[in-house]
């Protein structure tokens, strides 16, 4: 399992470390507010009232060992930049940084970040279009175009093969998995011979432009 470090301790980082470490995964939490320390000590590995944006502390603390490294401060944006410097400068061989707006986002990047997140947009943007579309169950951004969906398997995709709906040439969307009707079993790579169920769940790659396309046409059916 990984070594883990996260810099900021509010909600975001809370949790998130809390979740890795019931994974399995090395924990360490810094953040400069005792309380924020004191509240998630006892859920991950170790959790020490530390400033990210000094250097020193984060060499002195081993940082520049970690598999990863998230920057997940809040509100304070010139703490976010200077402490994701900081980690690419101690040569942290992956960066990720939680970003308050497109612009913050790009200064990171240039900063040093390898990853950008923005944690409040793509739960919008999730939550959009599961209103949207009903049958969207889930939504992870990869990239700036590409996602992986789940969908539950729109009444018009029920009793025919994954050959005969034909996505890939249709819309360049690929099927890479089925989640079993009434069951958290995934079948992954499944074979175009697979006939879908009802209640199926469809795991799907592809770019969201396509994807509103198949949302777009299966709606109208």
């Amino acid at each position: 399992m990984a070594q883990i470090a996260i810099i900021g301790l509010g909600n975001f980082g809370y949790y998130l470390g809390r979740d890795l470490y019931s994974r399995g995964h090395d924990v360490i939490g810094l953040d400069i507010n005792k309380d924020a320390v004191q509240r998630v000590r006892q859920e991950i590995s170790e959790a020490i009232v530390a400033d990210g944006t000094d250097r020193d502390v984060l060499e002195s603390l081993g940082i520049q060992h970690v598999d990863i490294a998230v920057v997940a401060i809040g509100t304070n944006m010139l703490a976010s930049i200077l402490t994701t410097f900081n980690l690419r400068e101690i040569a942290v061989r992956d960066i990720y940084a939680k970003a308050l707006s497109e612009e913050h986002g790009q200064i990171l990047k240039k900063v040093g970040a390898h990853h950008i997140i923005f944690p409040e947009r793509d739960i919008a943007l999730g939550l959009a279009r599961r209103i949207h579309n009903p049958n969207m169950l889930d939504y992870l951004p990869i990239q700036e175009e590409y996602a992986i969906y789940e969908i539950s398997a729109p009444e018009s995709f029920v009793g025919k093969t994954l050959r005969e709906l034909d996505l890939i040439n249709k819309y360049g969307i690929q099927v890479i998995a089925i989640r079993t009707a009434g069951t958290k079993h995934l079948k992954f790579i499944p074979k175009a011979t697979y006939t879908v169920q009802e209640r199926d769940a469809l795991i799907l790659l592809g770019a969201q432009k396509n994807m509103e396309k198949l949302e777009s046409d299966t709606n109208k059916m």
